[in-house]
């Protein structure tokens, strides 16, 4: 799994940058699932939706703090 480019973000509206926030939390609940039973093949993708998430939520702040001045 690759990390997704910030600019691909900046695409999109709020709505779905939140829908991709809840996605990606319940993709990383999964794959910790299949860790602690050890059937994770790949756990970088754990720290992938985790930065992606981190990059999403940034970018919903920035946004919010524009519309907020």
């Amino acid at each position: 799994m690759k990390a997704t480019k910030t600019s691909s973000f900046r695409a999109r509206d709020d709505k779905e940058l939140n829908q991709q926030v809840s996605e990606n939390l319940s993709r990383m609940t999964a794959l910790n699932f299949q860790k602690v039973t050890g059937h994770l093949d790949n756990s970088a993708q754990i720290r992938t939706l985790r930065r992606d998430n981190a990059r999403i939520k940034t970018l919903l702040q920035e946004r919010k703090d524009l519309s907020a001045k």
